[in-house]
């Protein structure tokens, strides 16, 4: 009986910690949000105070889950305002806080796909027609510059999830596993507005852009998706793609996607997953900013993949580590962790610092955490995407 009354104390405990942090992550989204509709991948004072296309809509996909699609709303009324599409022929990677592009690295293509896709999520919470029928025009823009980037059969990008264009130049695996999964939503918003035509034509184009995704971008010999065609074996957290848009539905080669990254990517040092082998292709200090390590969000996708597999103990292990990082922080995810030797690798190397880089280096510096025996440095927090994906973890 004490046996039993322990264990559903702990049961107890474990469900306290994560309503605590899945409120604590509304919280946030709620307060990264612009009176403009904008909303902050982090606060004003952070690494990152502009609205990116790409945090953004995954922020949306959040507030949604929880039953705040108002908020979603005018995320995606801020974006077709300031767009522009007929002007600036992409949906750009990020927005200042006014509206106007603030772009550093153009041609993400993947934000096209991942805004169609918001847009739908949307609408599937909100159900009014009139929101999409709003968006109409938008999302005949975006579908067409899809179809300007996929002219091969495959959506060509110069930057995708990562934007590092040495990496990621090419046909990229997140870029076109976004586009379809935007066009497969496009459709769907087509037939609900019966716009006929389009989505008989749109669906014509993701059948072709599915089939070359699952014939062109899997490498055979190991099983599973690669990163992209001019890397075929890098180990890359984005050949989650697939199942992360859920596109492809094989427990066998998510099996073995998941068993690839935790060998060669998963950082023992700090308990969570990086984004790519370090040093392997982004050979610069400049795309390890705040030092090389563990990423919240993508620990969290590698937290929900375990949970579809049955992986218990690797699911247990993973929502350890994130609950982990939040409560050393009140609740505040940041964007990842590193060592503070790694810190300071990356500092003494690092030949980019502008304002808001050198206001980070000092938040992070005054907030340096013992975590597993090291001293361990939070990299932009609180950081919009990882609380998004927390609570994305939680609400699936």
């Amino acid at each position: 009986m004490l046996g039993m009354i322990i264990i559903l104390g702990l049961k107890k405990e474990c469900l306290k910690n994560k309503m605590d942090l899945i409120k604590k992550s509304i919280q946030v989204l709620k307060k990264l949000q612009l009176k403009n509709g904008g909303i902050l991948s982090t606060p004003l004072n952070g690494a990152y105070p502009y609205v990116y296309t790409r945090d953004g809509v995954i922020m949306t996909l959040a507030l949604n889950s929880v039953g705040l699609c108002k908020n979603s709303e005018k995320f995606y009324y801020f974006i077709r305002k300031f767009s522009k599409i007929e002007d600036y022929k992409e949906i750009f990677q990020r927005y200042n806080v006014n509206g106007w592009p603030c772009v550093t690295r153009k041609d993400e293509n993947d934000n096209e796909g991942l805004l169609l896709h918001g847009l739908y999520d949307t609408y599937l919470h909100n159900k009014k027609e009139t929101f999409i029928a709003n968006m109409w025009s938008m999302v005949e823009g975006v579908v067409g510059l899809i179809y300007s980037y996929s002219k091969t059969g495959l959506i060509k990008t110069e930057r995708s999830i990562h934007e590092f264009y040495r990496l990621e130049n090419g046909y990229d695996i997140w870029a076109n596993c976004a586009c379809l999964r935007g066009l497969k939503d496009a459709i769907e918003i087509a037939k609900v507005l019966n716009h006929t035509e389009e989505s008989r034509k749109w669906n014509k184009k993701a059948k072709l852009l599915e089939k070359n995704i699952k014939n062109k971008l899997f490498n055979k010999k190991l099983g599973i998706f690669m990163k992209n065609t001019r890397f075929p074996k890098i180990p890359d957290m984005s050949q989650l793609a697939p199942f992360y848009f859920n596109l492809v539905n094989s427990k066998r080669i998510l099996r073995k996607t998941m068993d690839h990254l935790r060998k060669h990517i998963f950082d023992e040092e700090t308990g969570g997953f990086r984004r790519f082998r370090k040093f392997e292709i982004c050979k610069d200090w400049h795309w390890y900013t705040g030092g090389s390590g563990s990423w919240v969000a993508l620990t969290c996708w590698a937290a929900k993949f375990y949970k579809q597999l049955g992986n218990r103990e690797k699911y247990r292990e993973s929502v350890k580590w994130l609950n982990e990082i939040a409560s050393k922080s009140k609740g505040m995810l940041p964007e990842h962790i590193a060592t503070k030797a790694e810190y300071e690798d990356w500092k003494a190397h690092e030949i980019e610092f502008n304002s808001r880089i050198i206001n980070e280096t000092k938040k992070a510096e005054k907030t340096i955490k013992s975590f597993k025996d090291k001293k361990i440095i939070y990299w932009a927090t609180p950081l919009g995407w990882s609380h998004a994906e927390y609570i994305l973890l939680h609400e699936s």
